[in-house]
């Protein structure tokens, strides 16, 4: 098979002639195993053996090279703004640097739906989507994807987290008119993305976290209400276009799998195996003949802080579980810097005695 034939396999719940990879590392650890391995980024990609690669649209206003997930559109007083207004700011844990939220919403305190219409969001114009097709081919026989935010997330971050969970709860109007002109977005930005590739997508990512380690942010049932039926429209949109829809969200969402599986959700990433009831072989039992697994291999603690043996018999595990199909190796993150180069070598030791 080819790799774009073993990834639509394994989503569709069919046996593919190995279980698909898809390794993402934080921009630090990959040079590191480079250096490490004296590898070029070609050769690198090649031993990893990944199977999908992202081909997105080219933002064509100035950007800087630091982005959260959106460009940043502009960088002031350290701070780095996103295509929402957004800010963000520079973290350093010690192993790497990255971007979190710098907790001062654009969008506050009291507003109306008249704030929400005159907030200045994001176009479609502002992106180039002509290459993509082109990017698509150069890609190969990789399956080749996009992603997209989604509209829960952003809202929080528009308008601070502890705001938009109370707007939801004492102001729906408002709240639902929020997600509506983000959703117009982000739905409007991935068909024109789809359009372009011209039916060369495999999958569309929708990216929203909805839960925390522990349960999730807002109850089942209000997610049902609010954002079940906007991913549902997404969902509907992505399939008219011949692509699966992979739901990104972190945390513990078991309560809402049924709920996915209901609205067409194809891939479920990334099975954070640490989170409440998301141990990705009960998952799997529970849920494995609806949807396809993507993730599931501990970034928290097993690759940091395991060892060799333990972490190339954990992968091993998760593989025999993909033996049918159903699932997809990935972290249940990006890799981050705080891995031990003989981690990774183990994960990649374990998936060639594996696959031979």
């Amino acid at each position: 098979m080819t790799s774009k034939e073993r990834y639509i396999a394994a989503a569709e719940l069919k046996p593919p002639d190995r279980v698909p990879v898809e390794l993402r590392f934080a921009p630090e650890l990959e040079i590191r195993l480079r250096r490490d391995l004296g590898l070029n980024e070609e050769a690198f990609w090649e031993w990893i053996g990944r199977d999908a690669v992202t081909v997105r649209p080219v933002y064509k206003k100035p950007a800087d090279v630091i982005k959260y997930a959106d460009p940043t559109i502009r960088v002031e007083n350290d701070l780095y703004y996103d295509i929402y207004n957004v800010p963000f700011r520079m973290t350093d844990n010690g192993n790497q640097k990255y971007l979190e939220p710098a907790g001062i919403p654009p969008l506050p305190g009291e507003i109306t739906t008249e704030d929400i219409e005159a907030f200045p969001w994001p176009l479609t114009a502002d992106w180039d989507y002509s290459g993509i097709g082109k990017g698509c081919d150069a890609v190969k026989d990789k399956a080749a994807w996009c992603r997209t935010r989604g509209c829960f997330l952003t809202a929080m971050f528009i308008r601070g987290e502890e705001q938009f969970l109370t707007d939801m709860l004492t102001d729906s109007e408002l709240a639902e008119s929020l997600l509506d002109k983000i959703s117009r977005f982000i739905v409007e930005d991935a068909e024109k993305s789809l359009e372009a590739a011209a039916g060369k997508y495999v999958f569309v990512e929708y990216n929203d976290d909805v839960a925390t380690q522990r349960g999730m942010m807002i109850s089942p049932d209000l997610w049902r209400k609010m954002l079940k039926p906007r991913l549902a429209d997404f969902c509907r949109m992505v399939k008219k276009y011949g692509a699966k829809l992979r739901l990104h969200s972190c945390g513990s969402i078991y309560p809402i799998i049924p709920d996915l599986i209901d609205i067409g959700v194809d891939i479920l990433n990334p099975i954070q195996a640490l989170a409440a009831d998301m141990d990705p072989f009960k998952i799997k039992a529970d849920f494995g003949r609806h949807i396809c697994l993507h993730g599931g291999l501990d970034i928290q603690e097993l690759l940091p802080r395991g060892t060799v043996k333990e972490v190339k018999e954990q992968v091993k595990r998760l593989l025999e579980m993909g033996e049918k199909g159903g699932y997809i190796l990935a972290g249940t993150h990006t890799l981050q810097a705080d891995i031990p180069t003989a981690n990774i070598v183990a994960i990649v030791d374990a998936m060639r005695e594996v696959f031979q």
